[in-house]
């Protein structure tokens, strides 16, 4: 094969544009000729080392799949346990962490509860009793209030928007 035919082949060829048969045919002429200019055996050495032998040529061992999916299941079921030991280290760490406060909450002295802010007067219970029920009146009927001023902003808003449909259609 000619030197500028090798050169226009192995252009298209680094170019990603040539096909199945312009491929061997440089093959070929990589192969056959030994009388390559200087320049070219470069191209030669990495032309072939991209094309060494078919791959029919190339033996797959029929057991490569199998064993592939054991070493990958076996790599992640390590992964797994490495991750399930560290946490049950953490929640047997918790759980004695929280025995251990436990117990020290059940050896402290259990105080009995002293009432506080009690009346010992009933006339005095009465009028502070009638004082919180006064608030709790006032300050629900300003909630009311505010409630009905709401509902009356609302039924407001409805009936614009009832009266923008009926002049929209």
């Amino acid at each position: 094969m000619k030197r500028e035919e090798i050169e226009r082949l192995l252009s298209r060829y680094y170019d990603g544009l040539t096909t199945e048969q312009e491929e061997e045919k440089l093959t070929q002429a990589f192969r056959s000729e030994d009388n390559l200019p200087a320049d070219l055996q470069a191209e030669r050495a990495l032309f072939l080392s991209l094309h060494v032998e078919s791959a029919a040529d190339i033996s797959v061992p029929d057991a490569l799949e199998t064993e592939l999916a054991a070493l990958i299941d076996h790599r992640a079921s390590a992964f797994r346990r490495h991750w399930l030991w560290w946490g049950s280290v953490a929640a047997s760490l918790l759980l004695l962490i929280g025995l251990g406060f436990g117990i020290t909450e059940m050896r402290q002295e259990v105080r009995e509860a002293t009432p506080q802010d009690t009346f010992t007067n009933p006339e005095d219970a009465h009028r502070a009793l009638q004082a919180i029920f006064t608030e709790m009146s006032r300050t629900w009927n300003e909630g009311m209030k505010q409630l009905e001023a709401s509902q009356a902003d609302i039924k407001m808003a409805n009936l614009e928007v009832r009266n923008e449909f009926k002049y929209n259609r």
